[in-house]
């Protein structure tokens, strides 16, 4: 079946799931999300993943590795395709609610993917938000303490293998002022900028409000000026693997910063009806000239660009997940 003919044979969304954020589900609930995810990383690697070849460089596909790493796999297939492109917000989006759907199909969980908003207090102390707890049942983890060892050695995760980029438990290291550290082929406009001053309120209110109409300019801020927005920032600044463009779903927190992040999109899109069915950029990434394409360059992004899931999921076009409510989707953010 094409991806654009998908959502026309599924029913019309009238009763809409509700993710909510992280510590507004009761403790059970949490437990839930944490077994479904403890499930996934049990199961064995699916040999119908299909990878679309997109990105160069991308190891081969461990053949005993997990459901969960085949996760990771299908994003790290598409860091070229889907990073600094116009499909960016429509690729997460698809990739959280296919990951979603395998938690609920494959490990029989009852809920839907929270998130998490960094805008409630805990953007003045990122590091010591409560998010990050050390609960053995459904804590996300905390921070090491050491620099040299960014293993996560408390909370539910602590003792899960990861098999890409090679095999390792999760890691993390905190650094707030993460462009101090090259990382992309272009230089840091602000080195010195701290991470979560792009993740305040205000911040938050700038990027719902601003941009009527104008999809490319909404996404290059969220990415931000030479990458130094909210997206990038947030990724960099918790540090290992969520830093690392290719392999940070290797760490579940990934889901909840773009479940915000798509909570952010979905906010957008609410806020004026010219935003609601906006979209642009281009197909290809474009680092050379990342100042001129932060959304890509080449062929147009539109409606009726794919989506592409490297077979972990179905397929689909940008306008089947335009709308979380539109039927392909059915969901909305408490």
């Amino acid at each position: 079946m094409e991806p654009s003919a998908a959502a026309e044979f599924l029913a019309k969304c009238t009763k809409p799931a509700l993710r909510k954020e992280w510590r507004a589900l009761p403790y059970a609930h949490q437990k839930h999300f944490i077994y479904a995810i403890k499930c996934l990383s049990s199961l064995p690697h699916d040999p119908g993943l299909n990878p679309t070849g997109a990105t160069p460089g991308v190891p081969p596909i461990a053949p005993n590795s997990s459901r969960y790493d085949d996760v990771v796999y299908t994003h790290m297939d598409a860091v070229d395709s889907a990073h600094f492109t116009g499909r960016f917000l429509a690729w997460h989006r698809l990739f959280l609610y296919t990951f979603e759907t395998l938690l609920r199909e494959e490990c029989n969980y009852q809920g839907y993917v929270p998130y998490w908003d960094w805008t409630l207090d805990d953007y003045k102390d990122i590091k010591h938000a409560s998010i990050w707890s050390s609960d053995p049942v459904v804590g996300l983890g905390t921070f090491p303490d050491s620099t040299e060892d960014l293993t996560v050695g408390t909370g539910a995760f602590r003792d899960l293998i990861r098999a890409y980029p090679i095999p390792h438990r999760i890691e993390r290291n905190y650094t707030p002022r993460p462009f101090e550290i090259q990382r992309f082929p272009w230089v840091f406009d602000l080195p010195q900028k701290e991470a979560n001053s792009t993740q305040t309120p205000a911040e938050w209110k700038k990027m719902v409000t601003s941009f009527v109409g104008n999809y490319t300019a909404f996404q290059a801020y969220v990415d931000g000026f030479r990458a130094e927005g909210v997206h990038t920032s947030t990724h960099l600044s918790i540090g290992g693997d969520v830093s690392d463009i290719s392999h940070s779903p290797n760490d579940p927190v990934f889901f909840l910063l773009h479940g915000q992040l798509d909570r952010l999109w979905a906010s957008w899109q609410a806020h004026d009806p010219r935003n609601a069915r906006a979209i642009g950029g281009g197909e290809s990434q474009d680092l050379t000239n990342f100042d001129q394409y932060p959304t890509g360059n080449g062929v147009d992004v539109t409606e009726n660009t794919v989506v592409y899931m490297s077979n972990l999921g179905p397929d689909a076009r940008v306008k089947d997940v335009l709308d979380t409510k539109g039927g392909y989707l059915c969901y909305e953010y408490a």
